[in-house]
């Protein structure tokens, strides 16, 4: 294209192409009790008390992490594409912490782009437990006397297993920012 576009303090630049970068944010959900347990958490809230040096983080036993909550679904059917890889690098920063921590991260399919397969390799090498599941058996989350239980299918194994996390961590859909949205006036 050849486009002009006239700047609100006057100057005129002439271009071929404009790119609308919307940003995106992550799903708000209740979905495997976020929100009502205080250790059922986003990868994004995950990230920041890593990034804040936590305390609690170097004394966690064991970390279960639910990948594709909200996507891959009939409402949502696209992969967000930075779930999976946000995961692993955050199980890397756990067991960096505390190497005896048991990480599981429980997924779909695992999605990891070009070098960030690495993280992958990397991250069963130092023990993270990775357990696929069926879209259709999704894993439950339940609160039993304050602590937290989480069930899944082991598509491989074909077995249900029962882990006792200290700590949910959720790979959550990004989705449309909603400042976005409502500048279009459409529903998400």
């Amino acid at each position: 294209g050849n486009f002009k576009t006239t700047l609100t303090s006057g100057e005129e630049l002439e271009h071929g192409i404009i790119i609308v970068a919307t940003g995106g944010e992550e799903l708000k959900t209740d979905e495997y009790l976020n929100g009502k347990n205080k250790n059922v958490l986003t990868q994004m809230e995950l990230e920041e008390r890593l990034s804040h040096k936590d305390s609690e983080i170097g004394n966690l036993k064991c970390v279960v992490m639910i990948q594709c909550v909200g996507s891959r679904e009939d409402n949502r059917p696209y992969c967000s594409r930075v779930c999976c890889s946000e995961s692993i690098k955050n199980a890397l920063k756990i067991k960096e912490i505390n190497p005896e921590a048991q990480v599981f991260v429980l997924y779909r399919d695992m999605r990891t782009y070009g070098f960030k397969e690495d993280y992958y390799r990397n991250a069963r090498e130092k023990g993270v437990i990775f357990i696929r599941y069926n879209e259709h058996e999704k894993p439950q989350v339940l609160e039993d006397r304050g602590s937290l239980r989480v069930s899944v299918n082991d598509e491989v194994l074909g077995e249900k297993l029962i882990l006792q996390p200290d700590l949910v961590v959720l790979g959550v859909a990004t989705v449309p920012h909603q400042g976005v949205v409502n500048l279009f006036h459409k529903s998400t």
